[in-house]
């Protein structure tokens, strides 16, 4: 009569625990859907920003409008969000999405790009762009930065993460290099 009450407590306590893996992994697939949109987005974004009466010159343009308003609906097309662009004195280029699922699967998305223009590859620290870099022309870069709140369902993790159960933020940053090659 003994070890069916030891299955049970073991039953009961392995769910307690495989609870909050579950959870983690729900956090790294979040990750990389959002990841994955960003990466998309840029690419997109990249494709179709360069003005085009400045193709023939060796120092193209990249306008910046354009750039955001692509990223901004090829990422909300991808993961079905829309979009507020916000415009003050103290913030400039930063784009809030918000979920268009009735289960609100996301929660708000901030993302703000921040644009470095007519630099030198040589002069750029971080080398892991993946991108084929022509040395001699200038460049822009343009980072992204997302972050977005990520509110914790099971008991334990809440309680790991605090008391005020404040949000857990998952961050990715990205950085596109904008180089016309003639």
């Amino acid at each position: 009569m003994k070890w069916p009450a030891v299955l049970i407590l073991i039953a009961v306590l392995l769910t307690a625990a495989i609870q909050p893996l579950g959870e983690l992994a729900n956090i790294l697939k979040e990750k990389v859907v959002l990841n994955a949109a960003l990466m998309n987005s840029g690419r997109a974004a990249h494709n179709n920003a360069l003005n085009i009466w400045h193709m023939m010159n060796l120092e193209a343009r990249v306008n910046e409008n354009d750039f955001i308003e692509l990223f901004s609906e090829a990422f909300s097309r991808s993961l079905n969000l829309s979009h507020n662009f916000i415009r003050s004195a103290n913030v400039n280029n930063t784009v809030v999405f918000t979920s268009n699922d009735e289960d609100e699967r996301f929660n708000p998305i901030t993302v703000e790009f921040s644009f470095e223009h007519n630099i030198r590859y040589s002069d750029i620290d971080d080398i892991d762009f993946g991108d084929t870099v022509y040395h001699d022309r200038p460049v822009t870069v343009v980072t992204v930065r997302m972050e977005t709140p990520y509110l914790f369902r099971t008991f334990l993790l809440r309680q790991a993460n605090g008391v005020s159960n404040d949000d857990y933020l998952i961050t990715e940053t990205r950085k596109f290099l904008l180089q016309v090659i003639n």
